[in-house]
């Protein structure tokens, strides 16, 4: 007899006729219908909805064309913030061995109403260094990139990794499409801000030259480096590994027919592929694995050229982490564009 353990047709095995036929018998084999009525509803069409936007607009992935989304020049946000907010900077200390030769410490800033958590990783070399800020992928935190930041301040960049608030307090979902949308936007815009106070607060640092600072993301931290490549004129160079975006139109078609007007204008205002092409000319690397496993290479292509001509694009034979020699080729790139 053919049986699929649990329901699940993917863990099907052969099994003796009599051995099933006495196990159902003595209630220690569940069927397909017993199990079937222990699995959770499958959610209505509004929460599919809700939920495909927070998965694909936070993790930056899709497919399809970019040129739907050039027919029309929507509102942009500017994704400006009350620089005369208190920064409230706060370094608790060194985390690691004082025997080792780079520093990593514990900080913390303001951001709005949001305390952003960070590592400063800081090389031995004295004097006003470049700095560059680290921005994670999605669900991930300060941690993630903290190895590669440790590898940067070697060659004496200074280092911030940081925590986005869409991370450590994401966006809950609204009682209506509209809703959801609005906190989704904000959640966008505490992102990017996030990282312009994390800019604020290296140009604090003695550390710190304020005329050389970079930014690099990976992945959700890739699609948040196209915001700031838009709207952060002090960041004077941005390498952006993973980066893809689907068209506002793939979303839209998906959306049904009554809310694809709210559905379509905010989305706009968040598009990632519209923001990059408003880089700096020559600001910009972009670095893409051809075995990404996470984000569509369509996805990947609408970032790629949508950004300025300028831009330079690297390709690895990697999946959507990419590699070692990625992160190298990234610093050196980094390093070639802050040098003083």
């Amino acid at each position: 007899m053919l049986i699929a353990p649990e329901g699940d047709a993917e863990r099907r095995r052969h099994a003796h006729t009599e051995c099933v036929l006495a196990a159902r018998k003595a209630g220690t084999f569940r069927t397909y219908d017993d199990w079937r009525a222990t699995q959770p509803r499958r959610p209505g069409l509004l929460a599919r909805l809700l939920s495909f936007f927070v998965v694909a607009l936070l993790a930056g992935c899709g497919s399809s064309s970019p040129h739907a989304t050039r027919a029309r020049a929507p509102q942009r946000l500017t994704f400006a913030y009350d620089r005369s907010q208190p920064l409230d900077y706060v370094n608790r200390g060194r985390i690691n061995a004082r025997t080792e030769a780079i520093a990593v410490d514990d900080v913390s800033f303001r951001s709005g109403p949001d305390v952003i958590e960070g590592y400063l990783v800081l090389p031995r070399r004295r004097g006003r260094r470049p700095a560059v800020v680290f921005v994670h992928g999605s669900g991930g935190d300060r941690r993630e990139l903290l190895e590669q930041a440790r590898r940067l301040a070697r060659r004496g960049v200074v280092a911030l990794t940081i925590t986005e608030p869409s991370t450590s307090s994401p966006p809950a979902r609204g009682r209506s499409v509209a809703e959801t949308l609005r906190r989704l936007q904000t959640a966008q815009v505490r992102d990017v801000v996030a990282v312009r106070r994390a800019v604020d607060a290296l140009q604090s640092l003695p550390q710190v030259d304020p005329k050389r600072i970079g930014y690099l993301g990976w992945s959700a931290g890739a699609r948040a480096g196209t915001f700031v490549a838009a709207s952060e004129p002090r960041v004077k160079a941005l390498a952006l590994l993973s980066a893809g975006a689907a068209p506002v139109s793939a979303y839209v078609e998906n959306a049904p027919p009554a809310l694809r007007r709210q559905v379509r204008t905010v989305l706009n205002r968040i598009d990632p592929i519209r923001y990059v092409a408003l880089a700096r000319a020559g600001s910009l690397l972009l670095e893409d694995g051809r075995r990404d496993e996470i984000v569509p290479r369509s996805a990947l292509l609408n970032i790629a050229r949508a950004a300025p001509r300028s831009t330079k694009l690297r390709w690895y034979d990697t999946p959507h982490a990419l590699d070692p020699a990625a992160y190298r080729d990234a610093f050196d790139w980094l390093e070639s564009k802050l040098r003083g």
